[in-house]
Parts: structure tokens; C-alpha cells; sequence
């Protein structure tokens, strides 16, 4: 199998679930929150700060508090650089064959690979709401639905500064998907056909 499936996802549509299970389906790597672990492991930014950073830009915090090096912001604005270095291991996990990544502008950056699948998700906002409210997740903000809706603007804010294309367009994807139609499991199900489809058409 050579194809790369990349998903974006508005918040609590079921990405990350779906990207994992259409992965173990295929037999092929997944790739979501382990790419921050793979940026991390450089040593150059704390892994907390890029569990903070993730999918957002923000060049206005001070390098100390994210870097473990003496990197100048004057240099290059911090998101930028953790942008552009996930970029590359993006990359690179392409080259090394099939597999699942989740957010982080991989379709934009595999846009020229001709073995890339550009998924994007969506549902209902009462939908995403009851799905992370069943999650217990610790938030900032008053309520979920608040914390759904901020979230989806970083992202949009994320996915138009690093790409200058609209977050969740469709001219940007090869299948867009109502996860609050379909549900999780078709879901994955229509992905996987399609992927198997376009296998035995090379």
C-alpha cells in the first residue's frame, strides 16, 4: 500500500478515532498527537510547550519558556519554527510509505505527492459538543460548546496562516465527511473503501 490519508477535522467530529481505527484497519502507521513526541524528542522545545502550541500560532510568548536552547525570537517567530520543523518529519514520514496523519496542515504539505488522500471531517455542533463533553476533558473556558467553537478557530487561524487557503474548504480535500450522518464507524468504513479503491486503480 503507498497511500498517505492526511484528516483534518473540526473539533469533536471523531478524527483522531477515526484516523486510528482506519490505520489498524489498513495495517499502516498513525500519526497525531505522536508528532509533537517526535518534535520533542529533539530536544530543542519542551514537550509540554508543544502540547500547548499544538496547532496554533502564537509569536508573542517569550523563547524561554519553549525552547531549552538559546534560540532568539528575533530569529524567527517560535510557532514558525516548530511549524516548519514538523513540516519536514511530515515529510519524511510520506517518503518512508502508507500511513494516517491527523491535522497539523499535512494536506497542504503532501499537496504535490500523488499518493496523498485529503480527508476532511465535520458534524453537527451539539454532535462535537456531547462527544468531548463525555471525554471529562479539563477546559478554560465556561463551557464546552465555547471550548469547541475557540478550538475551531485556532485551528482555521493555524491551517489560513501556514497555508493562506480557508481550514475546511472543500477545493482544499479529496472527501469531506458528516460525521454526525454517518457516524464513526461508516466513517472509517467509506475512507477505507475509498483508499482500496484508488490502490487497485494504480
Amino acid at each position: 500500500m503507498k497511500t498517505i490519508i492526511t484528516i483534518g477535522r473540526e473539533f469533536g467530529s471523531g478524527g483522531h478515532e477515526v484516523g486510528f481505527r482506519l490505520a489498524e484497519e489498513l495495517g499502516i502507521p498513525f500519526y497525531d498527537k505522536l508528532l509533537v513526541s517526535m518534535v520533542a524528542e529533539e530536544g530543542e522545545f519542551a514537550e509540554k510547550y508543544l502540547e500547548e502550541m499544538d496547532e496554533k500560532v502564537n509569536i508573542h510568548i517569550a523563547p524561554f519558556l519553549a525552547t531549552r536552547s538559546t534560540y532568539s525570537v528575533y530569529n524567527q517567530p517560535i510557532s514558525d519554527k516548530i511549524f516548519f520543523r514538523q513540516a519536514d518529519i511530515i515529510r519524511n514520514l510520506a517518503k518512508e510509505g502508507a500511513c494516517v496523519i491527523v491535522g497539523r496542515c499535512a494536506d497542504y504539505i503532501l499537496e504535490k505527492d500523488p499518493n496523498v488522500v485529503r480527508v476532511f471531517l465535520y458534524g453537527k455542533l451539539e454532535d462535537r459538543v456531547a462527544r468531548k463533553e463525555a471525554m471529562n476533558l479539563e477546559i478554560e473556558e465556561s463551557d464546552m460548546t465555547k471550548h469547541v467553537l475557540n478550538t475551531d478557530k485556532k485551528r482555521a487561524r493555524y491551517y489560513r496562516h501556514y497555508t493562506g487557503k480557508v481550514w475546511g474548504s472543500k477545493e482544499n480535500y479529496d472527501l469531506c465527511i458528516n460525521t454526525s450522518v454517518l457516524g464513526i464507524n461508516e466513517t472509517v468504513q467509506m475512507i477505507k473503501q475509498m483508499v482500496l479503491a484508488r490502490e487497485e486503480g494504480k
